[in-house]
């Protein structure tokens, strides 16, 4: 889920609102003083989705309601939810006129999870009763409050799910919960589940390989045919341009001719290896023919030898029930082998008319090109014209390929994002039927990258006084050497937690998690962080967003990011008695930035 746009909206004319705050793809910064309604912004954003904020009076008097557009998986929701005691959010679809109003966060929590694709599985409280996750307990993995949130790897408003941190982890990553007080349901669901998956990576599989067959692109890449398209639309402009035209047109048709040669003769050879191809099947075939027809006979005599009173007296004796039984198993495998040979062979004729006929539509080409080149009739137009349809053709043709190029990535990222889905499904059945050993594997091996994340960041941040040699637990807390980061303090602390929380949203980004895919900073405690450490940190997550799917959001009273492509800063527009404020008055006769 990525954030889109927020607006608060005032309580009458008179009433603080903001304008339009569109979000960026990678970073979205905030920065003004102290006391310029950066906090209320930020709050906003989680409060819009269902999480308790606890507001000063004043923005309870005189904003009225914030909404928040979110995108996930290409559909687009808005997020309504009014500034008072009582709990109301109104959650409407682009595209569609119904909306669906929520009256307490359980109810919101369900409709989040179930749009994110996250478990509906009930958990264990505390005094081992049926629960539910929560978004109070799912969103602080990704949003850090300024006044508690700098305090430790998680801080939730409440704690009442049985070892919740690991729950909310094990959820974001679609782990097995440690407590279910479901566990047979969510063997069916997965079971059921991964069937679904096995089906989709076959045919994923195939639909990848007839791709690759049917398109015959080779080895060439996505950037090498940008290449030779940049190339083809610069001499075509350079045609468009020359004082020389026809001397320039000659030299291109003569260089279009030696290219279309040279795929004559990749295609030739192309067409070789497959007639080749055939002709081995064939030879297969013909000696499984052989092999059956050998077994034929074995089998016939084994029926004479049968018949022998002298040999087999008692009728049914089964002397040679195993031999019967092996040349029945035997002449099933070699027709077996001859149906996929003969599919195959089928498969590559038909690739071979195809390419016969590519080839001779090459040699219509190569001849059109000669015709243009050599006919001394030719005016200059002609010349000209017949180079530009050229290279207009070659142009077409490179596009042609860059898009097949580029599906097969597509399907191939998809490919292989089916793969890891089907092996946490089965490290989760495992880990429910009495095993413990693939969803042990999947937990170590988070933990074991969590742990490298983790000194990364510390490094990023130039924190000292820290032991890097560091460990992670099943229930993913970290420890320091031999220290736990609640004996940490001041610098060290709010360097750490922010270590932890990065590379925690680094590792989960990496991992292809769709369900959250931004992280949110309320302004740290700038007095403890020099700004270049801070601003290096900012850096990194900048590396992280450019690759992913992924956005910060941060609110800096000192820091002032210098925002590039992908990002976006917010400014306080209202004027204040003091300074420039977040929120005012909205003025209608403005129109909304």
């Amino acid at each position: 889920m990525k954030l889109v746009k927020l607006k608060i909206h005032p309580s009458g004319k008179t009433g603080w609102g903001s304008k339009d705050l569109v979000f960026a793809n990678d970073i979205t910064q905030l920065y003004g003083p102290n006391g310029a309604g950066k906090t209320p912004v930020i709050h906003s954003i989680a409060f819009a989705l269902g999480y308790p904020v606890r507001y000063r009076d004043d923005i309870m008097a005189n904003c009225s309601s914030v909404s928040l557009t979110v995108e996930h998986e290409k559909e687009f929701f808005t997020f309504e939810r009014s500034f008072s005691d009582k709990f109301h959010i109104e959650v409407s679809e682009k595209g569609s006129k119904e909306s669906r109003t929520f009256y307490n966060e359980q109810e919101i929590s369900e409709y989040l999870f179930s749009r994110l694709g996250l478990s509906s599985l009930a958990l264990t409280t505390n005094k081992n009763e049926p629960t539910y996750p929560y978004i109070s307990t799912f969103l602080p993995l990704f949003y850090i409050d300024q006044d508690a949130g700098y305090t430790s790897a998680y801080r939730p408003p409440g704690s009442f799910i049985k070892d919740q941190y690991a729950e909310m982890v094990r959820l974001g990553l679609g782990i097995a919960p440690k407590h279910s007080f479901e566990a047979k349901r969510f063997l069916i669901e997965k079971k059921r589940e991964l069937d679904l998956v096995n089906i989709q990576i076959v045919n994923a599989g195939e639909f990848i390989r007839k791709l690759e067959e049917q398109s015959d692109i080779g080895n060439i890449s996505v950037s090498e045919i940008e290449d030779e398209l940049e190339r083809f639309r610069g001499e075509l402009e350079d045609l468009r341009n020359s004082f020389d035209a026809t001397n320039d047109a000659d030299y291109v048709l003569q260089r279009l001719i030696r290219e279309k040669q040279n795929e004559r003769l990749n295609l030739t050879a192309s067409i070789k290896n497959l007639e080749s191809r055939i002709s081995g099947f064939n030879k297969i075939k013909n000696e499984i023919e052989i092999e059956i027809n050998t077994l034929a006979l074995n089998e016939e005599s084994r029926r004479l030898f049968s018949s022998f009173k002298e040999i087999c007296s008692a009728p049914g004796c089964g002397l040679f029930t195993s031999s019967s039984d092996s040349y029945g198993k035997n002449l099933l495998y070699l027709r077996d082998q001859i149906k996929d040979l003969d599919r195959n062979t089928k498969f590559q004729e038909i690739r071979l008319d195809e390419y016969i006929s590519r080839l001779r539509k090459i040699d219509d080409e190569i001849a059109s090109l000669e015709s243009n080149l050599t006919k001394e009739e030719n005016t200059q137009t002609t010349s000209l014209i017949a180079a530009i349809s050229a290279l207009t053709r070659s142009i077409i043709d490179r596009q042609g390929k860059k898009d097949v190029l580029e599906r097969i990535e597509s399907e191939k990222h998809d490919y292989v994002q089916l793969l890891n889905k089907r092996k946490g499904l089965q490290g989760d059945i495992y880990s429910f039927e009495g095993g413990a050993g693939l969803s042990d594997i999947r937990t170590l091996e988070f933990r074991n990258s969590y742990r490298k994340k983790i000194v990364e960041w510390l490094d990023v941040l130039s924190t000292k006084n820290v032991s890097r040699d560091i460990s992670v637990d099943s229930d993913f807390n970290v420890f320091f050497g031999a220290e736990k980061l609640s004996q940490f303090s001041g610098s060290t602390l709010l360097r750490t937690v922010l270590a932890l929380r990065a590379a925690f949203f680094e590792l989960f980004i990496s991992m292809g998690c769709t369900s959250i895919e931004f992280l949110i900073f309320d302004t740290p405690r700038q007095h403890d962080i020099e700004t270049k450490d801070f601003a290096a940190f900012i850096t990194k997550l900048k590396s992280i967003c450019k690759g992913n799917r992924a956005q910060i959001v941060f609110s800096t009273t000192e820091y002032h990011y210098n925002a590039s492509e992908g990002d976006i800063e917010w400014k306080p527009e209202f004027s204040g008695f003091e300074q420039p404020m977040y929120l005012g008055v909205i003025d209608d006769s403005q129109t909304p930035s």
